[in-house]
């Protein structure tokens, strides 16, 4: 009898920051884990993330939105306004996918946030934790017709995965609760790029770990908030600048040291110790505060209406301390660290394997 090949899932992450490209590094693991064979759709920063993280993994080019941020204009209006164009992307990524599914032979694919990227001819995941888009002030009117177009998108696909948990003890508040799900929605936990690690202890021990995330040119803004304000006093500093691609650890001033990007078991290994971190509140790197469970101050990007509603509701909820980037402090944040009663969350890190295992089983192959 002749033997199956394995099952081969493209997998897909949106280009707006790294993080939709690490929350992909477990489904991946579980994937191969399987004996699926992954290949990887993505470029620039997230495709060579990803090419890191899974050297042996089969690989191809595959342009995203390429949305960024005006330093003046606030992200939200900034996506917003560029809502055509976007729609124009989505549809054009839509019919490439076609020939990639027949030059690759794929069976299966995963799109994190790509919503274009649907096809009846294989079994398909759409990965979201904002079915409820927050519309900027000026602008809620909208809030209705973006969640009808979410849905919409998300339900072309043959399953919708939340990375959170249902019920009140969840992370993504209102972004994923508080309507009804798409008909192919269920929630999964949380996704971290840390549950595939092992600890060892190779790494150097910090006091404090910035990491600097997301598009520019409000990345670049934040790194140079934080070289201007690190070290803390007499505590031992590492400032993570989000550039994959140089991944050595390099001495930049007493008390500082600096690195592009770091591998996930090597940050893994650097945040077991409990520094104090100091990030943006994107969704991702807060399902990895979750994982490892590092006191932090969220410092949201400005006008990115997903973060600075992200940061408030963590905050309220007593998780987590927060400030805005023209206001930030870090010898203050780092004192009431101290005295901090936060507590962490606890929200499931694991229902994602079910998801996997049922998601390949559903292909119809071994």
């Amino acid at each position: 009898m002749q033997a199956h090949r394995q099952s081969r899932i493209l997998i897909c992450p949106l280009d707006w920051g790294l993080g939709h490209a690490t929350r992909c590094i477990p489904l991946i693991d579980e994937l191969q884990k399987h004996g699926a064979k992954v290949i990887l759709a993505a470029d620039g920063p997230q495709l060579n993330l990803l090419k890191a993280e899974f050297p042996e993994a089969e690989w191809v080019s595959f342009p995203g939105y390429r949305v960024s941020y005006g330093k003046r204009t606030g992200a939200g209006i900034s996506i917003l306004t560029s809502v055509p164009r976007l729609l124009y992307n989505i549809l054009k990524e839509h019919f490439i996918l076609k020939s990639l599914i027949r030059k690759h032979k794929i069976d299966g694919l995963i799109s994190d946030n790509r919503y274009g990227l649907w096809n009846h001819s294989v079994s398909t995941v759409f990965i979201t934790h904002q079915l409820n888009i927050i519309a900027p002030s000026p602008l809620r009117f909208a809030e209705p017709f973006l969640r009808a177009l979410t849905r919409f998108f998300a339900e072309r696909f043959d399953e919708c995965w939340i990375p959170d948990a249902e019920g009140d003890d969840n992370l993504s508040g209102k972004l994923s609760h508080g309507y009804n799900l798409p008909v192919n929605g269920g929630y999964i936990g949380v996704l971290s790029r840390f549950s595939k690690c092992t600890d060892s202890n190779d790494e150097p021990i910090y006091d404090v770990v910035a990491m600097v995330s997301g598009p520019e040119p409000q990345r670049t803004v934040f790194e140079n908030v934080l070289l201007r304000q690190l070290p803390v006093k007499e505590k031992k500093c590492l400032l993570l600048r989000g550039i994959p691609g140089e991944t050595t650890i390099t001495h930049l001033r007493e008390n500082l040291d600096i690195a592009g990007h770091l591998p996930a078991a090597r940050l893994n290994n650097i945040l077991k110790h409990k520094p104090f971190v100091i990030c943006r509140s994107g969704y991702s790197t807060l399902m990895d505060l979750t994982f490892t469970g590092n006191r932090a101050l969220l410092v949201p990007t400005p006008g990115q209406t997903e973060q600075e509603y992200l940061a408030s509701h963590l905050s309220n909820k007593g998780f987590y301390q927060t400030c805005n980037q023209d206001s930030f402090n870090l010898e203050e944040a780092f004192h009431n660290a101290g005295d901090s009663t936060l507590r962490h969350p606890f929200i499931p890190v694991s229902d994602y394997h079910d998801s996997v295992s049922g998601f390949l089983s559903r292909i119809g192959k071994p």
